[in-house]
């Protein structure tokens, strides 16, 4: 887990707006107990294609489509430095834009009156909706690769022109709130802490937990062992994410393959998580850098077969899935009900190390239950409680509120932390009369 503070930095960054088709949407990040803020997110509430014409003089012009009813949510958990996760926050939807799948999918998604009136028939809206998502998945799987090998370009001093430039202009509510970092070790305690320098990031690497809300459905394209968890019919907890754990069995299997071991629970007794992008040291870099001209999928020599090396099954690694830490998501794709679907939970493991799914997701409907409304307040609560109850990590909550969601009465996170402030009063009353 790294070294951690004396105290825990308890200040955190809160953001809050509202999507182009009006689904309300918060993030908090909280540093907590580590030395270094390491988290990372995305909160696109219009999301667009953006397809690029080349000039005369090598430029590229890039003309939007836009997406109707689409969002995009993510999370990314660094580990071994900063710039892994935040290339990622800062270039995925960017990446994503101009990814020529997600290009087709815009088009495919422009709705004429010729294609509305075949909807009437309902296998051909069937087959409508099932050539878009074929078309969603590939996009997303395309854009984790390609976002692995532009990490892996910065790190080597060469980023992409228009890497880091935002993707849009949205202005998103921000306050920070909580306890002040108080008597903690040093500057470093600060949220704006600057992190390691970029030539000690070699080893950065990130988790990624991708949730693009489309009209139709709920798409979940996760690396690693963030989380994403579905809140519908009355707290119901549906996992939209698996966590990425080299001693899974299937992942065991690709991590032996490609030449690697796992012991202790950790990639070659290192790694905690056996899918995300950077963690270069686990990757063969020839596959990495060919990821734009040769994808998932589209390059396999001896079509992949395994031999047997030193008694061991080996395969030769010739794609991004054969990595040893692979940066190709596992994509699940709901479909919403609007009179069913409560909200989207996603968060990184500071979260759910302390807290299953269907108790996470408890404590954010308890919190719509009393009374809160504010997206935000009820991010930061979530970091609050799971800070209470042991967890040492960085935390990021990111909460999406959907249609079916109601907000009850009563005086919500405030009235907790007044609850709180009572008693801790009190302790510190009785504390002082012994």
């Amino acid at each position: 887990m790294g070294n951690l503070l004396g105290s825990p930095v308890t200040e955190k960054e809160t953001h809050s707006g509202v999507t182009g088709d009006s689904l309300p949407f918060a993030v908090s990040s909280m540093q907590g107990w580590r030395v270094h803020m390491e988290d990372a997110h995305i909160t696109e509430g219009n999301l667009y294609a953006a397809e690029g014409v080349q000039k005369e003089d090598g430029s590229v012009d890039y003309t939007k489509i836009s997406l109707q009813g689409h969002s995009l949510f993510a999370v990314y958990d660094g580990h071994g430095g900063t710039f892994a996760a935040k290339y990622a926050g800062d270039n995925f939807c960017r990446v994503l834009s101009r990814t020529a799948k997600f290009i087709q999918y815009a088009k495919y998604r422009q709705i004429t009156p010729e294609k509305e009136k075949t909807f009437a028939d309902p296998s051909m809206r069937d087959e409508y909706l099932r050539n878009g998502r074929d078309l969603l998945h590939a996009a997303l799987i395309d854009a984790f690769v390609e976002t692995d090998k532009e990490i892996g370009l910065a790190l080597r001093g060469q980023k992409v022109a228009d890497a880091d430039k935002p993707y849009s202009e949205e202005n998103h509510q921000k306050h920070n709130s909580g306890q002040s970092p108080g008597s903690g070790d040093d500057q470093n305690q600060s949220m704006e802490v600057e992190g390691p320098s970029l030539e000690e990031e070699g080893d950065s690497g990130t988790t990624a937990c991708v949730v693009v809300i489309t009209p139709e459905y709920i798409v979940c394209a996760n690396a690693g062992d963030s989380r994403a968890v579905l809140c519908r019919d009355n707290r119901h907890a549906v996992a939209l994410s698996h966590d990425h754990k080299p001693d899974n069995p299937d992942e065991d299997r690709r991590i032996r393959l490609g030449g690697g071991f796992v012991a202790g629970g950790r990639v070659e007794g290192d790694l905690a998580v056996s899918r995300g992008l950077g963690d270069f040291r686990f990757k063969v870099m020839e596959v990495v850098m060919a990821a734009e001209k040769l994808p998932d999928g589209a390059f396999d020599y001896e079509n992949g077969e395994t031999t047997t090396v030193a008694g061991a099954l080996r395969r030769p690694v010739t794609k991004p899935s054969h990595q040893k830490v692979s940066p190709v998501p596992e994509l699940i794709f709901i479909d919403r009900s609007p009179d069913k679907d409560e909200f989207v939970l996603i968060a990184c493991d500071g979260i759910w190390d302390v807290q299953s799914n269907e108790v996470a997701v408890q404590l954010v409907a308890n919190l719509f239950a009393e009374g809160e409304a504010d997206l935000g307040l009820i991010c930061e609560e979530v970091c609050d409680c799971c800070l209470g109850i042991g967890s040492k990590d960085n935390m990021t909550t990111l909460v999406v509120k959907l249609e079916s969601q109601k907000i009850g009465t009563g005086g919500g996170v405030q009235a907790r932390r007044a609850t709180r402030q009572t008693v801790s009063e009190k302790k510190m009353a009785s504390m002082d009369s012994t």
